[in-house]
This record gives C-alpha cells, sequence and structure tokens, in this order.
C-alpha cells in the first residue's frame, strides 16, 4: 500500500516522515485541492469539446464570427488557468517549501484579466470598465515586477 501511494503521489510522499504535524497537513491539504481543481478541469475539459463541436460544426453558419472565437477562448482560457494554479499546488508539494509563490499567484491573475480583456464585448462595455481593467493589470504589472525584483535580490542564483 505504501509504495502505491508513493508512486501516485510522490509530492505528497517524499521526506513524510521528516514533516512536522502542521506540514504533513498543509500536504493533504493540497492533495485534496490538487485532486478537486483537476476533476474540474477534466469537467470542463469534456465541456469544452462538446461546446467546440457544437460552435464550429454545429451551431454556426460562420465558424470565423469574432464571438465564436470569444467563446472558444474564454473557455479554453478558463481551463488553462485552473491548470496552472493546480501547478502551483503540485510544485508547492514537490518543492517543500510550504507556501505558492506569491509571483505565481500574481501571473494567475494577469491571465484572469487577460481573460476578460479577451471576451469584452466591445460594442456594450463602458469605457469606465476598460479603464479600471487596465489600471488592475498595471497594478498587477508593477506587483510582478516588485516581487521579481525581491526573489532575484534574495537569491541571484536563480536567473
Amino acid at each position: 500500500m505504501k509504495q502505491r501511494l508513493k508512486r501516485l503521489f510522490p509530492e505528497v510522499c517524499n521526506g513524510w516522515s521528516e514533516l512536522s504535524g502542521y506540514h504533513r497537513f498543509e500536504r493533504l491539504v493540497s492533495l485534496v485541492l490538487s485532486v478537486a481543481i483537476a476533476g474540474a478541469v477534466l469537467v470542463a475539459m469534456y465541456y469544452l469539446v462538446i461546446h467546440v463541436v457544437q460552435l464550429l460544426f454545429i451551431q454556426s453558419r460562420d465558424p470565423f464570427d469574432y464571438r465564436v472565437f470569444q467563446a472558444l477562448f474564454d473557455m479554453i482560457l478558463t481551463v488553462l488557468i485552473a491548470m496552472e494554479f493546480n501547478n502551483s499546488i503540485i510544485r508547492t508539494m514537490a518543492g517543500g517549501k510550504g507556501f505558492i509563490h506569491v509571483e505565481i499567484v500574481v501571473l494567475i491573475a494577469i491571465m484572469a484579466l487577460v481573460r476578460k480583456f479577451m471576451v469584452l464585448d466591445m460594442e456594450v462595455i463602458d469605457p469606465w470598465q476598460i479603464g479600471a481593467l487596465a489600471a488592475a493589470v498595471l497594478a498587477l504589472g508593477g506587483c510582478y515586477w516588485l516581487v521579481r525584483h525581491a526573489n532575484r535580490m534574495k537569491d541571484p542564483s536563480d536567473e
């Protein structure tokens, strides 16, 4: 049983005996989150394939309509964001550092904003909403630069 667990979940089992109680708890929570997100990604992929077939081949008279591509990219980017978030959880378990890096969280937030920009309906969008999203992108870009700069100052071998 132990060997099977080690083979299935090496990120969780590696170094288990040396971990404190809290770090074990943290790894178990990360594992549950990872499995839940993986399940959500699988369901999203199922619906994505169904929607791609419907949008491109069944419902759409014009597969090159920009609304069709907006809908497709919306679904694809949602799955990619979930996968990246899950990847950050798995890397945290494998690295043994215990925390999701702020840099990764900021990058995921930037991806979510990019997704939002791609699916905006430019015919009905309020200019203030575009300005607010642009300010959020600038703020996240500045935050990313600060975090990245701080990480490079802390560990210069990371370049």
